[in-house]
């Protein structure tokens, strides 16, 4: 399941459609009216559809277990196409629409399953009808629309949007829903639950009704849930601007899931019991009603909205806590990034939705970076008058790049296109080193040097003045090579660079120890299985295939694998022993040795190969740590109970300190 950046993919397999809001925008789009009844236990799903306002050729295609029994396009009824096959219509007009069939269940479906493409599906425990799997016709560009949802006594529904009207008897369950701006899809979700609510009126006089929509059992989650979403829409609406509906709802999911729509957000029901659920993920997901469910990214040109959600919620989060909390999410961001191959990077406008790790480092990491950059190159009243702006203007229509970049330049009155092509249409990261720190007398003499193609970088630099008085100085550069002289007021002993990591930069791998992501994550590993037993290595593969995100290559336990390839060693305590001796791997961190029935750590050989060591008391400890291990890839180390971790922790990061040669001076004291 879900724990961390709990939001689904915005892009819901429409990329390939590339919508343009701009041209929707200028127009009445298209609006679609559904009668929905659905009945979760046989699983049938009866439905009308009255599409109207579309202009030209219409073609849309339903889900094949959907089969259309009426089609009448401006009062004239035409042939249904068999089952599965397309309606392509030549002209638009008033379409009418009648079907039915039958949903597919609930599938046993892992968090990375769940974030790929899910049928429409059904079941008394819980519903889901994903946008976009063809469930209502969809005329292609975006609609408008309003829904009305029939469910039996004991179930309860919603689709994204404003609530109009519901009633509850011994009939059954009826309520309408309306979302009455250009949309790219729908979502329907139904279940057995019960709903609480709250009326929040917010600063502007808005007055939103925030709801839970929980399985009976988490019931006694709700009172927290709807005084956390009240805090964060306050927080936002005052930040940014109106919060665009009258609805907000956290609705439980029987899947692993951690998605976010319009007006709500659904996560998966063990997800909700997660203590820091309510601190971070929540208030993520409330974000995206500004950023990705109320301006729209350009697919086109990448996907902002998730880093720009990133910096404002779970960064943000941080710096509430303080320095020392942000500092290390800036310095987690930068060892994700030291975990993907060069080869493997990209630019941001290449990113639309994460997929696998290297995805989630560049659009989510990388794109927060770039705000934070952004920010204290133009300060922060600048910043977020541009973020007014951008929501201002752009209030469901969709933004580029392009378009954040106009907005921030405005608001600031300078000219950033420099600093927008350098971060956002390059593919890569600096790679920047300190060569040289000399001082005579009242100058301090630095040498840098940039490999590659130089960036234009502001770079934060600490002077360690003696006794013990440290300095903070803003450099430029923006050659390969630079020298720089700068005026000091005493004996300097070493220099910093960029030691609150607020530059996104590939660090020297010596600065940062290993953790489990840069082999989890890597475009190639090597799978060695320690053990050769039927149990362990039957448990050993389940396992991989859920922590790495490519296909491995499979080693024996008598093969040397390839010496730049990533390891992941799997096994019992002597087996894993046997190997680490035979490949010369350093011997495991001290501390874990007969720590709980498995141990989990990360490590780099002498060539500087990065590896990780998966050790258990049997074939069922290793096969529990499925659930878990997956989400901990930032972790250089874990010990676990079972499938509980019992103990983690990440080897603290070195300073990039280079000591300065003192030249010339009369007085050392």
């Amino acid at each position: 399941m879900t724990t961390t950046g709990l939001t689904r993919s915005l892009a819901r397999g429409l990329a390939v459609v590339l919508l343009t809001f701009a041209l929707a925008a200028s127009a009445q789009p298209p609006h679609l009216e559904l009668d929905v009844r659905l009945d979760p236990e046989s699983r049938r799903l009866v439905a009308r559809a009255l599409l109207s306002g579309v202009a030209g050729p219409l073609r849309f295609q339903l889900e094949p277990n959907l089969r259309i029994t009426r089609l009448v396009l401006d009062g004239k009824t035409l042939p249904p196409p068999a089952s599965g096959a397309p309606v392509r219509l030549s002209a638009g007009g008033r379409l009418t629409v009648e079907y039915s069939g039958h949903l597919a269940p609930l599938p046993e479906a892992d968090h990375r399953q769940v974030q790929g493409r899910l049928p429409p599906m059904a079941s008394p425990l819980g519903s889901f009808l994903p946008a976009g799997t063809g469930w209502y016709p969809d005329p292609g560009v975006p609609f408008t629309y309003r829904v009305h949802l029939t469910l039996p006594k004991g179930q309860k529904g919603l689709v994204p949007g404003n609530r109009l009207r519901e009633a509850e008897d011994a009939r059954g369950y009826r309520v309408e829903f309306e979302f009455p701006h250009p949309a790219e899809g729908i979502d329907l979700m139904a279940g057995p639950y019960t709903v609480s609510e709250r009326v929040l009126r917010l600063q502007d006089g808005k007055r939103v009704r925030i709801r839970t929509w929980f399985h009976p059992e988490l019931a006694d989650l709700a009172a927290n849930y709807l005084a956390d979403s009240a805090r964060y829409l306050e927080r936002y609406s005052h930040l940014i601007g109106p919060y665009p509906f009258d609805d907000f709802g956290v609705v439980a999911s029987p899947l692993p899931t951690g998605f976010g729509m319009p007006s709500l957000t659904y996560l998966g029901r063990e997800v909700l019991r997660l203590p820091f659920i309510r601190t971070s993920s929540l208030g993520h997901e409330v974000l995206h009603n500004w950023w990705g469910n109320g301006v729209y990214p350009d697919w086109a040109r990448g996907n902002w909205s998730e880093g720009l959600t990133t910096f404002l919620a779970d960064y943000a989060y941080k710096e509430d806590e303080g320095e020392a909390a942000a500092r290390q999410m800036r310095l987690a961001w930068l060892r994700d990034l030291a975990a993907v191959p060069e080869a493997e990077d990209r630019p941001l406008t290449r990113f639309t939705a994460r997929t696998h790790g290297i995805d989630s480092v560049i659009g989510y990491a990388k794109a927060a970076m770039v705000f934070l950059m952004l920010r204290d190159e133009i300060g922060r009243e600048a910043f977020e008058r541009g973020l007014r702006l951008i929501w201002a203007r752009y209030r469901f229509r969709t933004a580029g790049w392009d378009e954040l970049e106009r907005a921030w330049a405005e608001a600031t009155g300078r000219d950033l296109s420099a600093f927008f092509k350098q971060w956002v249409e390059r593919a890569g990261a600096p790679r920047l080193r300190l060569e040289a720190a000399e001082q005579v007398g009242g100058r301090l003499k630095l040498t840098f040097a940039q490999e590659g193609e130089p960036y234009t970088l502001k770079v934060p630099i600490a002077l360690r003045v003696y006794p013990d008085r440290i300095e903070q100085r803003i450099i430029v550069l923006d050659a390969a090579r630079a020298t720089l002289s700068l005026p000091v007021n005493g004996l300097v002993q070493a220099v910093e660079l960029d030691p609150d990591f607020r530059l996104w930069r590939r660090l020297d791998p010596v600065v940062l120890p290993p953790i489990l992501r840069e082999v989890f994550i890597a475009p190639r590993t090597g799978l060695l299985l320690a053990d050769e037993e039927t149990a362990w290595q039957a448990a050993a593969r389940l396992l991989a295939g859920r922590v790495l995100d490519y296909a491995p290559q499979a080693i024996s336990p008598h093969e040397t694998p390839p010496a730049d390839l990533p390891l992941l060693i799997l096994g019992s305590p002597a087996a894993v022993e046997r190997t680490r001796i035979r490949l010369g791997f350093p011997k495991p961190p001290a501390g874990l040795q007969g720590q709980g029935t498995a141990q989990v750590w990360a490590g780099r050989d002498a060539s500087g190969r990065p590896y990780v060591v998966v050790r258990a008391d049997s074939a069922e400890a290793l096969a529990a740590l499925q659930r878990a291990l997956p989400h901990h890839g930032r972790q250089s180390w874990l010990v676990f109970e079972a499938d509980r971790v019992r103990d983690k922790g990440t080897w603290p990061a070195r300073a990039e300190r280079v000591p300065v040669t003192q030249r010339g001076l009369a007085d050392r004291s």
